[in-house]
């Protein structure tokens, strides 16, 4: 090899880093003046995901960007439910961009909620959490666990998302209390915020005295306000359950019989969030199940979770689940459970 040769292979690997593969190309500018060379990874919930070379991975409050450019293409998400898909360029005005696409326009920052990269993969798509709450009496040798998650995507025109919750209580010389729950949800999305609904879902109660319960459900529903503070929606459908309860009994232990109805669904959801320090994630939802089979039998579930942000993706939080029959098929059953926990907590884009 010559002399020659060498000399161009050792220029093109020093060279290697700033050849644009890889490069960052897109810039931020702060209201405090601040600019900031980088890659636009994207924003939700009032954050703005944003990739460095000399500080990582940035989270910056989304209302503290005066102005923003990139010539990759993402779609842009209005609060009004609006969507435009193009390459973000700054204009002669403060607070504003400009989406330069098949449609474009003229956009106010704060009325932006959400920047998706139209290449982005599946896990830029995805945002996650996992809470663990975990306690141990001496006095009586009880321990109780329990765990919560959630996984939810959301692509262009369909999203989904995988919950579940687990508890169980034991203690020496008693039988292990448990309390179960996971739910499947897949959403098709439609104009102005409107979108449908199937949701499937398995619970497990020992407190309820409920053996199992599977749940399918279709809904329709629409959020009716979308911020970089808020999150409100509701959903109204059909659902069928088959259910089957767990009788108490004085003989050996009976299965009860399984019962198969039809119920309305009716469902709330509100999240607010603050980035700002101290960063806080508030989440509370509502579900009602008024029956079609059984005229005059609700039953529900309401949750309430908030988190404090300890350090980046971990967090310490409380949260309040209660679950409630006002007509339960077994009269021995209980006709409400509620458990309020104090956990550690993991999150992934949130």
């Amino acid at each position: 090899m010559t002399a020659a040769r060498v000399l161009v292979m050792v220029a093109l690997f020093l060279a290697w880093p700033t050849l644009g593969f890889g490069a960052k190309t897109d810039l931020v500018v702060l209201r405090n003046g601040d600019k900031i060379t980088g890659d636009v990874k994207g924003l939700s919930r009032g954050k703005l995901d944003y990739s460095t070379d000399d500080a990582g991975r940035l989270a910056v409050e989304w209302v503290k960007v005066m102005r923003i450019s990139s010539p990759h293409s993402f779609e842009v998400l209005l609060s009004d439910g609006t969507e435009y898909f193009g390459s973000l360029a700054m204009t002669d005005r403060d607070g504003t961009l400009a989406v330069v696409g098949a449609l474009s326009d003229t956009l106010e920052i704060p009325s932006i909620v959400e920047i998706s990269p139209l290449n982005a993969g599946f896990f830029q798509r995805v945002k996650a959490y996992l809470d663990m709450g975990l306690s141990f009496a001496k006095a009586n040798k009880a321990t109780t666990l329990n765990t919560a998650g959630e996984a939810a995507y959301r692509g262009d025109t369909m999203g989904g998302k995988l919950s579940f919750s687990s508890y169980a209580q034991g203690q020496e010389s008693i039988e292990t209390t448990t309390r179960n729950s996971a739910a499947l949800q897949g959403t098709y999305f439609l104009p102005k915020r409107w979108s449908v609904v199937g949701l499937l879902q398995g619970e497990q109660n020992d407190e309820l005295d409920l053996d199992h319960r599977f749940t399918a459900a279709a809904l329709l529903g629409r959020v009716f306000v979308q911020s970089n503070s808020t999150d409100l929606g509701a959903a109204a459908g059909l659902a069928v359950t088959e259910e089957q309860f767990s009788p108490a009994t004085t003989e050996l232990e009976q299965d009860g019989e399984s019962n198969t109805s039809v119920e309305a669904v009716l469902a709330a959801q509100w999240d607010a969030f603050r980035f700002d320090s101290p960063s806080l994630d508030f989440s509370t939802s509502l579900y009602l199940y008024p029956s079609l089979s059984n005229v005059g039998r609700v039953r529900g579930e309401f949750t309430n979770r908030i988190k404090y942000e300890l350090f980046s993706d971990f967090d310490v939080g409380i949260s309040i689940t209660d679950t409630f029959d006002s007509d339960p098929p077994e009269e021995s059953a209980t006709k409400n459970d509620f458990i309020t926990s104090f956990t550690i907590g993991w999150s992934y884009r949130r």
